[in-house]
């Protein structure tokens, strides 16, 4: 190994440490309890070798979100392979969906509370494009799946492709919200269980696509 792929290799590892030190401290306390210099005590460096790795608290947040979206989209893409129909696709994407928000929690409240803001500056910097980027890879798995229905006849030919994917997204996101948030109270004030939410979610999803 030359020198230079040796310090290269050297970079990679030392960018990585500082995220893993990163996603410590911003899931168990919030991005906005968290300083810098607790991240560079956490990743046993200084505070300057961390802002020549990144230049500030928001960017290397939107590193941790494009680790998750890389997550997320092959957990979908798997999905996006199961059953034969578009609308079996659809449905898969959603319950992988689901198992993300429970087996990547940190990730999946990252990705939520995340204020894209990439369209608050003329001067888009690269971790700005590849955070909107990554979200974008994980929307286009829900629209291609909406396009193989209709095309397959499982999704009414009627739907709009991209805006019924963001709507899907939303009620899915809204919904998994609802029951990290609300569901001790649902259950104990209306004796509604955290399964029949979902599969009231999955009946309504039927229903609205296909024909």
């Amino acid at each position: 190994m030359g020198v230079a792929e040796r310090k290269e290799r050297e970079k990679i590892q030392r960018r990585n440490t500082i995220i893993d030190a990163a996603e410590k401290i911003f899931f168990k306390r919030g991005i906005e309890n968290t300083s810098m210099e607790e991240v560079a005590q956490e990743a046993e460096l200084s505070k300057g070798t961390l802002y020549l790795y990144f230049k500030s608290k928001d960017e290397l947040y939107r590193a941790i979100i494009l680790r998750g979206f890389i997550i997320l989209k092959k957990l979908l893409k798997e999905a996006a392979h199961i059953g034969e129909t578009g609308f079996q696709n659809v449905k898969a994407i959603s319950q992988a969906y689901i198992k993300f928000s429970y087996d990547y929690g940190g990730y999946f409240d990252a990705i939520l509370h995340y204020q894209n803001d990439l369209f608050s500056s003329r001067q888009r910097e690269p971790s700005q494009v590849l955070s909107l980027e990554g979200g974008n890879a994980v929307i286009s798995v829900l629209i291609n799946a909406i396009q193989k229905g209709k095309n397959d006849g499982s999704i009414s030919p009627d739907i709009e492709d991209v805006e019924t994917a963001f709507v899907l997204w939303s009620q899915i996101t809204g919904l998994l919200q609802v029951i990290q948030r609300k569901m001790s109270i649902i259950t104990y004030q209306y004796k509604i269980k955290q399964s029949d939410m979902f599969q009231t979610y999955f009946d309504l999803l039927e229903r609205s696509l296909k024909v």
